[in-house]
């Protein structure tokens, strides 16, 4: 499988790393600042993986537009206007978008799609902590969006991000805690509380290699599908 990779990070390094190792081909790699040379790359490739931001996003489409290339994109921070440019590249080709490629949070997101409303109904309240790198930008993080969508699908609750006021909690809010720090690569954790009682769904990453493992993987799910916006837990 030929790739093109765009993001020099430590997600674009990592995988760049993991794809030679397994035999795969980097046909070439763009980053935000060079991300402009990609309107005259004319070399062939089989997958398009983005771990960049979100200004990449029109060069990216432009690209995907000419050459209908799969894209592969865990690019977080994206706007409502750039999830809806991702909705229409998904018209030209197969694209891939998730905030999170791992396998574990694939189980704690069918987890709270079938028991939160259950819970929410019978009196639990929602709080979310989600914790990353000193070097991470998006808060919360994409992740914690995903699973805060999963809780919540219909937005009844008002997501409160931290808490900074004096007061108790209202009934219908739902908390999200963003901590930062050191070399964290990621780590969610969903906690209802009842009267005498709670219930806590956690997730920890213990290392980068395991998102790096994920997209490779749904990369190589993703060449032999059709034109469509597919999650990762749809392909794996």
């Amino acid at each position: 499988m030929k790739i093109l990779l765009i993001g020099n990070g430590q997600m674009g390094t990592l995988i760049r790393k993991l794809a030679l190792d397994r035999g795969m081909v980097v046909a070439d790699s763009f980053h935000t600042e060079t991300i402009d040379r990609l309107k005259d790359f004319d070399q062939p490739a089989d997958v398009l993986i983005d771990f960049s931001s979100p200004q990449a996003l029109p060069a990216i489409a432009d690209y995907i537009q000419k050459t209908k290339t799969p894209l592969v994109c865990g690019t977080t921070g994206y706007d409502e206007d750039a999830r809806q440019q991702l909705a229409f590249l998904a018209t030209c080709a197969p694209v891939l978008y998730s905030t999170n490629f791992s396998a574990g949070i694939i189980i704690i997101r069918r987890i709270l799609r079938e028991f939160s409303a259950y819970l929410l109904d019978n009196g639990f309240e929602a709080e979310l902590i989600e914790a990353h790198h000193s070097q991470k930008q998006d808060v919360p993080s994409g992740t914690a969006k995903t699973l805060l969508s999963e809780i919540d699908p219909e937005r009844r609750l008002q997501r409160v991000i931290g808490r900074r006021q004096q007061g108790t909690r209202g009934r219908q809010e739902i908390g999200i805690h963003s901590l930062r720090g050191g070399t964290e690569a990621g780590r969610h954790k969903v906690i209802f509380f009842g009267k005498d009682e709670q219930i806590e769904i956690a997730h920890s990453a213990e290392s980068r290699e395991i998102f790096a493992r994920g997209a490779l993987l749904g990369a190589e799910k993703l060449v032999r599908q059709d034109k469509g916006l597919y999650t990762f837990d749809q392909l794996i």
